[in-house]
């Protein structure tokens, strides 16, 4: 990505000399300023007279804060380090201390991408606190290339960065984790995203990108510049938009993305006929595996680009294909016909119990996901699978799974070896979460596990068993929740499971 950042300098001193020292970086010299000289045969010294000349006429101090504060120029910039002394000491005893004024070193060291200044920190970080950003992804790695080595009592506020350059030890540590790309994020929301400025056609690409990361973006506009006047001429996309004092030259600004109508569903998988007292708003029944047998008059997975046909073998998972392709919620929910969500601590079940739509997104604004309590059964979830269908036929349903994921999803093996030999599980296939962590589980699960079962059913025949065996690659799907949040950094929010019986 191209950041939009070109420092405009006012420049006091001799030019060829600026030239041959500044090195290969981008500026644009849009003035020349002088500290003290002859002006229409009338001498002049900032020390005595409180004068600097610059844009073709002798002005006061005051005039040159706001010339700078304006975002007319970014740095006021000395090539000579005896004229930045007298100037700074002497322009401190009138009250004006600012980043943008500078000697030719400091700007050489300054970030090539965007202009920084200390006290733009001194802004933020306080608001953070005030507005309850507790978690904040810093997308180009600003404070990694700022001047504060330690981030101000930051104690609130968790900050992960996206770097694809080493960070000393003593910059990284102001992160709780730093990232090579936004893909090593994965499936992580946090509060808000910080971007650099950047061109108007930039920033909008920058926020469509971000859009499953956050709902809000905090960005930094020089006074003046494109992305400012884009910001206030484009408010009405934003549900929220506000300004927050910047430092020199510029603002903090805050802004909210629109979002689309709630559009939530909790889906209640069955394969009989059952009754139920009352269920809350936004749940619906889906007859799983409908293709197979009676209709029970529910809506069911046969319609559209489905897997009905291997409900025999894949149980509830054939539901959940459906709804991956023929679906399109904001929010989306999977539980047993048996089995629902619930907060209360007494999990006696009850139709007043169960997990609203309202509880469920309350929740879901602090976390990515709600699953089921951990299971901890005291067997491996290996021995489960060899107690329900022995160990020749769990010993290859593994070893076929185990190909395909090596296979096609690598990176899993080490988390579906750990599932396979630890005691704990999250049952049942529930969840509730939102639309792109349920996309990226369904993409991962699908791209292996049906090729998997059919290997299965053709190795082993699984058509000719008549008992729980034929299920086996149901029984393994279950602990496919697990082995896929081992791998990813999600909030999770661990509900207990009401039983219907």
């Amino acid at each position: 990505m191209q950041l939009s950042f070109v420092p405009k300098i006012l420049l006091c001193g001799d030019e060829p000399e600026f030239f041959s020292r500044v090195g290969n970086r981008p500026f644009k010299i849009i003035g020349h300023a002088y500290i003290s000289g002859e002006v229409n045969g009338q001498s002049f010294n900032f020390v005595q007279d409180n004068k600097i000349f610059f844009n073709d006429e002798l002005q006061d101090l005051p005039a040159l804060a706001n010339f700078l504060q304006s975002g007319a120029a970014d740095y006021f910039l000395f090539t000579n380090m005896s004229e930045y002394a007298v100037f700074r000491n002497n322009a401190y005893n009138r009250g004006f201390l600012s980043s943008q004024v500078v000697t030719i070193e400091q700007f050489k060291v300054s970030p090539i991408d965007f202009f920084y200044d200390v006290n733009a920190d001194f802004y933020l970080l306080p608001h953070l606190k005030d507005v309850a950003i507790k978690t904040l992804l810093d997308v180009d790695g600003y404070f990694s290339k700022g001047k504060i080595f330690a981030k101000l009592e930051n104690d609130f506020t968790e900050i992960d960065a996206v770097t694809d350059k080493p960070l000393p030890p003593i910059l990284e540590n102001i992160y709780t984790h730093v990232y090579k790309n936004l893909a090593e994020v994965g499936l992580k929301h946090y509060d808000a995203c910080l971007i650099l400025e950047r061109e108007p056609a930039d920033f909008e690409s920058e926020i469509i990108l971000l859009e499953n990361f956050s709902d809000r973006i905090i960005t930094y506009a020089q006074a003046g510049s494109e992305l400012e006047r884009y910001i206030f001429g484009n408010a009405d996309k934003f549900s929220e938009v506000y300004g927050l004092r910047g430092g020199a030259g510029g603002n903090w600004y805050c802004l909210k993305r629109r979002t689309p109508p709630e559009n939530f569903c909790n889906y209640v998988v069955t394969h009989k006929a059952f009754e139920l007292d009352g269920l809350p708003e936004g749940y619906k029944i889906i007859h799983a595996g409908k293709t197979l047998g009676e209709d029970l008059g529910y809506p069911g997975d046969d319609t559209g680009e489905n897997i009905s046909r291997l409900n025999l073998y894949l149980n509830e998972i054939t539901a959940l294909y459906w709804l991956w392709k023929n679906t399109n919620h904001t929010t989306i929910g999977f539980c047993h016909y048996r089995r629902f969500f619930t907060e209360d601590d007494n999990a006696t079940f009850s139709s007043e119990k169960i997990l609203t739509k309202e509880a469920a997104l309350r929740i879901l604004n602090r976390y990515d996901i709600i699953v089921s309590e951990p299971y901890y059964g005291g067997l491996t979830q290996r021995e489960f699978i060899v107690n329900d269908c022995g160990n020749a036929l769990a010993t290859l349903g593994e070893a076929i799974l185990k190909k395909y994921i090596l296979q096609v999803q690598p990176d899993y093996l080490d988390a579906f070896e750990y599932v396979m030999n630890s005691t704990t599980l999250y049952k049942c296939n529930m969840f509730v979460t939102r639309k792109n962590i349920f996309e990226a589980y369904c993409r991962w699960l699908f791209s292996f596990y049906l090729d998997a079962t059919e290997e299965l059913l053709r190795t082993a025949e699984l058509d000719k068993f008549k008992d729980s065996r034929r299920r086996i690659m149901g029984y393994f799907s279950e602990r496919m929740m697990t082995t896929w949040l081992w791998k990813n950094r999600l909030r999770i929010k661990e509900l207990k499971i009401m039983q219907v019986e």
